[in-house]
């Protein structure tokens, strides 16, 4: 581990910290040994969201303190660092490629040199960046399994299919949301060009050619789509035994995609070996590259191309020719000439490809870490959303049987995180931007709830309503895996909470809910989406058929056991005895579990009510025999609302619960004792209290005094 820095060294990191900080940008001591970076606290995700307190500097940094470092993303103004290792090797190239691009780009960019001899250049963004990101690899041959030395670190050599032993070093990468680097004035790291306390603000397209220099010096084989994963290798338009030169493959080999990408709106932006294309609608910057027949794609914004992935010839003709049909674009290119005659003895089984063009997905690699190594990295559970219900990246389903009010209490929750206030009172959240994506309603209809819940919530509608979006889909339908595009447009970071309602009409076509399989890749896609988004998901899902009383929480919402298991939250709402009122019931992944609560319904909103029991569950009573009934106690058949309220009620007012068990010798049922009070209510016999801030219902035979009538 490297030595304390001296004091005076200490006093300094101080002084440099706290003007970071005025500066608006987060600094946090840090650890800098021979092999390890690292912030010198025990948990620090809290300072992604807030920047430290002059008290907090002056602690951390009045003993022995290694270096200070910059947190990046958004709690430092959409601060970005690109990191250049291996000695500054590819910055050089790098330069003189922005440069080419960009004239004046460079100039206005912070630059500090590192202990190792690396870069760093440091700028803030326009908008969000996303987290840490490796732009450009390098592969090294190595002589046998040994451990090799690359520039100031040691790598593992790996062997390949063909033998040949290598390593895969770094030379580019991103420090993003999430992520943070050591800086000057910690020891080894010197300011080149520009300030630290005023980085530049640049724009996307300014961004994207920094990144796309960096992505094009890429030495490494990456991943190329070629055709549907769920043909690996294959698609229609490959070469199957007995069909002959199928057409896809012929234009990988000779086709020129220039063409297309001009038809659809991509522009040339540099020529050479290594050709700069930039998406349709951008004036500067570049969005991709073609070298060798592959288009590389880094933009985030370049739909129907995924960033940071490869696509053969063929893949991006059928991408944006026929929309990913892969049969079409064999059928169009055959019909061009591409392609030799099948075999007579071969038959096309292009045609029998019936499943819809799945979501490319790179081959996937060992990335295990140790558990100690692990232990380390991640001290700390994710940050919450919703305290007791919800993590950063976490899941949720919102199950509960149709026409409950689920929509309007998930309507409650958005709100709630819109604003940064309790959801019912009780489950403190953190406030953020919400994304509601709804195929059920109309936007008229959603017009009119939106506001409704806010006013009943006392909320300013005006700020609030700025911090939740919402997109209706009603006659305009996706299933999960065709929203990908829509996703992949969205910024990352830009909502903490995208809400889906209704779940069951994002299934796939011809998937089955009732399936395992379908339902894991469901909420596998989920899963992706809300990485890459750096969001939570919540879905509003259906619960099964028939009584839910005697279910566990996972077991009431309808479908496969994985849709419960998939999540880490799983909400349901449970018909309590009395009408108008559910058990809010939960399990939790992360949490410590929580105790069923009664929830009482006063239009648009739910509000906790002490008084109901979560036991009691309404439950539908099987029918019973003629000769079990008999041994039963029978209710007296002359019970009416009037004996009913003579017998039971009284000028003091009581709950349902109070009244069902002042009356449980009878024999009566609840449903019976429900009937009579209701019937009594309408004949005036039974008056009905509103009792405290929650308006719980409470019967008496006389009127509530007007005094005591709540506001």
């Amino acid at each position: 581990m490297a030595d304390p820095a001296p004091p005076i060294l200490n006093g300094v990191l101080r002084g440099q910290a706290a003007a970071f900080v005025a500066a608006g940008l987060c600094a946090l001591p840090a650890v800098r040994t021979s092999d390890n970076k690292r912030v010198a606290l025990p948990a620090w995700k809290d300072y992604q969201r807030r920047l430290p307190s002059k008290a907090e500097l002056t602690g951390w940094f009045k003993a022995s303190t290694h270096a200070v470092c910059l947190v990046c993303g958004a709690v430092s103004g959409n601060l970005e660092m690109i990191d250049f290792d291996l000695g500054g090797a590819a910055f050089a190239a790098w330069h003189d490629a922005v440069d080419a691009l960009s004239p004046g780009l460079i100039e206005r960019l912070v630059i500090e040199s590192t202990p190792s001899g690396g870069r760093h250049v440091v700028y803030r963004c326009e908008s969000r960046v996303c987290g840490n990101t490796k732009l450009a690899s390098k592969r090294i041959e190595a002589d046998g399994p040994g451990d090799l030395v690359v520039g100031s670190k040691s790598a593992s050599p790996r062997q390949d299919p063909s033998g040949h032993w290598h390593v895969v070093v770094t030379l580019i990468e991103t420090r993003g949301e999430g992520g943070m680097f050591l800086c000057a004035p910690s020891e080894g790291y010197e300011i080149l060009q520009g300030d630290l306390c005023v980085p530049p603000v640049i724009t996307a397209d300014e961004r994207d050619v920094l990144l796309g220099c960096a992505w094009a010096m890429d030495g490494t084989p990456r991943a190329v789509v070629d055709g549907p994963s769920f043909l690996p290798g294959k698609h229609p338009g490959s070469q199957d035994a007995g069909a002959g030169q199928r057409p896809g493959d012929e234009y990988n080999a000779r086709g020129d995609v220039r063409d297309v990408l001009v038809r659809h709106g991509w522009t040339l932006a540099r020529a050479g070996s290594n050709e700069h294309w930039r998406r349709p609608g951008k004036s500067a910057g570049t969005s991709a590259t073609l070298k060798d027949g592959v288009f590389y794609v880094f933009s985030s914004n370049a739909p129907p191309f995924e960033p940071q992935r490869g696509y053969a010839a063929f893949a991006l003709y059928a991408m944006l020719e026929h929309g990913g049909d892969w049969s079409k674009a064999a059928s169009a290119l055959r019909a061009e000439g591409f392609g030799s005659a099948p075999q007579a003895s071969g038959v096309d089984l292009s045609g029998l490809v019936t499943q819809p063009a799945a979501l490319p997905v790179d081959p996937l690699e060992p990335a295990f870490v140790l558990a100690v190594d692990l232990s380390s990295q991640y001290p700390a559970l994710r940050p919450p959303v919703i305290n007791k219900l919800l993590r950063e990246g976490e899941t949720m389903n919102v199950i509960a049987a149709p026409k409950t009010g689920k929509s309007w209490l998930t309507l409650d929750l958005a709100l709630s995180v819109a604003a940064g206030r309790p959801w019912l009172g009780r489950y403190e959240t953190v406030p953020g931007d919400v994304l509601i994506i709804d195929n059920e309603l109309h936007r008229e209809t959603s017009a009119s709830r939106i506001p409704q819940v806010a006013r009943a919530r006392g909320m300013d509608y005006a700020s609030v309503g700025r911090h939740v979006a919402i997109d209706n889909l009603r006659g305009r339908l996706r299933d999960i895996f065709a929203l990908r595009s829509y996703f992949d447009r969205l910024e990352p970071g830009r909502f903490r909470l995208i809400v889906l309602d209704a779940f069951y009409r994002f299934m796939p076509l011809g998937g089955d809910e009732n399936d395992n399989a379908t339902m894991a890749s469901v909420y596998n896609a989920i899963d992706a989406y809300s990485d890459r988004l750096g969001c939570c998901f919540v879905l509003i899902h259906h619960s099964s058929k028939g009584n839910q009383s005697g279910k566990s929480v996972t077991d009431v919402g309808a479908g496969a056991g994985s849709q419960s298991r998939a999540t880490d939250t799983h909400l349901v709402l449970r018909p309590h005895e009395e009408y108008g009122c559910v058990v809010l019931d939960a399990a939790v992944r992360s949490w410590a579990p929580i105790e069923p609560t009664g929830l009482r319904w006063s239009f648009p909103v739910w509000d906790f009510d002490p008084g109901l029991d979560p036991t009691q569950l309404r439950s539908e009573r099987p029918t019973r025999r003629k000769d079990e009934m008999k041994t039963e106690c029978e209710p007296s058949p002359e019970w009416n609302a009037e004996r009913f309220a003579e017998a039971f009620l009284s000028a003091k007012p009581l709950s349902k619960p109070e009244i069902r068990e002042a009356a449980k010798p009878t024999g009566l049922s609840w449903r019976r004792i429900d009937d009579l009070i209701e019937v009594g209510e309408s004949q005036r016999l039974i008056h009905r209290w509103t009792v405290g801030r929650s308006r719980r219902a409470q019967y008496a035979t006389v009127p509530q005094p007007v005094a005591e009538v709540p506001s």
